[in-house]
């Protein structure tokens, strides 16, 4: 069973957002189920490795979006964006100079990074585009 389930109400409505966040969803499952099998520290350099792939081009995606829909929040959105950005980095910078990553850890705060964001800004986003039409 996966650690993160989607949700309906994780929903952009926005089928290249909704795409790419499945896709998250999808590392932070493959990162548990690779921590079930013990195998947590041998899949860490592929998460990290599509994390980094997977900020590049979601955060230009909602950027994009974003701006294109004159979406009044779009500057704190991308300092939330700017931060995992350099938190991601931080951690595959620890990595490559040989030093260990807590999995569980790094499972645990990207759950609760997705559920924030999906919850808080991406939704007020959703809900703007909405009411926008």
């Amino acid at each position: 069973m996966p650690l993160f389930i989607w949700k309906p109400s994780y929903e952009l409505n926005v089928p290249e957002i909704d795409v790419q966040h499945r896709h998250l969803v999808g590392l932070i499952n493959e990162l548990y189920d690779a921590m079930k099998d013990g195998r947590g520290q041998e899949v860490l350099d592929h998460i990290l490795d599509e994390l980094q792939e997977f900020i590049r081009q979601h955060f230009d995606t909602e950027e994009r979006f974003m701006q294109k829909h004159n979406f009044p929040d779009l500057e704190r959105h991308k300092e939330e964006h700017r931060k995992l950005g350099t938190q991601v980095q931080e951690l595959t910078e620890l990595r490559l100079y040989g030093n260990k990553i807590s999995t569980p850890e790094l499972m645990s705060f990207l759950c609760n990074w997705l559920r924030d964001h999906l919850a808080g800004t991406d939704k007020e986003f959703g809900d703007y585009l909405k009411k926008s039409g």
